[in-house]
């Protein structure tokens, strides 16, 4: 089975149908949280679009291919309130799912570009089951 590739082009059009389904809810937000490193272009994208700050939490758990222990190197404080997560891609949940548990007080909208389960929680462009997602960000 061949790689879902997310081109610079894929991007964006990706990118664009994610604004589209939340930017009437953009005075909601307090600003946008992006993951490090995946959320990074997603997160830009919406920043300029809504015109929101962007906080910036570092957070893996991936070495290759494979999910070890989360490591978590730079966390914001988020105060009360809802937030806008962008993240590039909702595979297994647990990195989303460790960022909410992080942040028990915090309410989240989170999208991704892409997204491997059909009923995610999340607000995704792209359905992609069993298949490995590149991102060009990843391949340059």
């Amino acid at each position: 089975m061949d790689n879902y590739r997310v081109t610079f082009e894929k991007f964006i059009e990706l990118s664009y149908k994610l604004l589209e389904k939340i930017e009437s809810k953009k005075d909601q937000y307090k600003a946008i949280l992006c993951p490090l490193r995946g959320g990074f272009f997603l997160s830009y994208f919406m920043n300029e679009h809504l015109k929101l700050p962007v906080l910036y939490i570092e957070i893996s758990s991936y070495t290759g291919k494979e999910q070890k222990e989360f490591k978590i190197k730079i966390k914001p404080d988020l105060t009360d309130g809802k937030y806008l997560l962008c993240d590039d891609i909702y595979d297994s949940g647990n990195t989303v799912k460790k960022i909410y548990s992080l942040y028990p007080n915090a309410e989240f909208d989170t999208i991704c570009l892409v997204s491997k389960i059909k009923d995610a929680e999340v607000i995704y462009a792209a359905l992609v089951e069993n298949q490995w997602v590149d991102f060009f960000w990843e391949v340059m």
